[in-house]
């Protein structure tokens, strides 16, 4: 999902926009955490930038795969983000990978940023000139001592729809795991990739219909927190 204004469409066919900054949000709100705010340092600005008043802090980050297609399959972009002091192993702990959270890109070029970036102000300052991308973080692919990277996905084609307010995902649960909705309060099961476990602090849920299963075996409903249905809609 893709949003982008008539406005910024012309001037870049007819002036070109310039330099862009790349802004994201990850937003845990949901879980019960935060929105994280931050941007990738590019284009020389390697210090704090502040769009429409928040503030988006320069942290080493890199998300690969991002295109906008008619048809055929969605775009899958790859988001890998320094672990620096542990810090994202520490959301990844709190907030279960932070699997279902948004991811929102805003594309802002340099030239419309707040008046406050620059020392003299700055007359173009536009918040309405932003190019806006939207994402669910699917799976924690990979975690080390100094990068985690996630794996996102894009919403189902329905143009900000949210029932209800929800997004609508096929195969991932937005229930916080042991949590409301999820509703299992047994003992440990498996891990985030459903192997078995019978250690509490490993006992993670894949988020898929086949973790709930490991749970809540038949004939029991699955109170799975995603729409499998969604998939078969063509």
């Amino acid at each position: 999902m893709r949003d982008i204004p008539a406005e910024l469409i012309i001037e870049s066919v007819d002036t070109g926009v310039g330099a862009m900054l790349d802004l994201f949000e990850v937003d845990l709100q949901s879980f019960g955490g935060d929105v994280i705010r931050f941007h990738a340092g590019t284009n020389g600005y390697y210090g704090n930038v502040i769009w429409k008043g928040a503030v988006y802090s320069a942290y080493p980050i890199a998300v690969e795969g991002f295109e906008t297609k008619s048809e055929g399959t969605y775009s899958r972009p790859v988001m890998k983000v320094a672990n620096i002091t542990g810090l994202v192993t520490g959301i990844n702990s709190d907030f279960d990978d932070a699997l279902g959270a948004v991811v929102t890109r805003r594309q802002v070029p340099v030239y419309h940023l707040d008046a406050v970036n620059f020392p003299g102000g700055n007359p173009n300052a536009d918040s309405t000139m932003e190019a806006v991308s939207r994402y669910v973080i699917e799976e924690m692919a990979e975690e080390t001592f100094e990068t985690v990277t996630y794996n996102l996905a894009t919403p189902v084609d329905c143009d900000n729809s949210i029932i209800p307010a929800r997004t609508i995902l096929a195969d991932v649960c937005q229930w916080v795991y042991r949590g409301d909705g999820c509703g299992y309060s047994g003992p440990a099961v498996a891990d985030d990739k459903d192997v078995p476990t019978s250690d509490m602090s490993k006992d993670k849920c894949s988020k898929h219909t086949s973790g709930c299963r490991l749970r809540f075996p038949k004939p029991s409903a699955l109170p799975f927190g995603g729409y499998p249905g969604s998939a078969k809609v063509s």
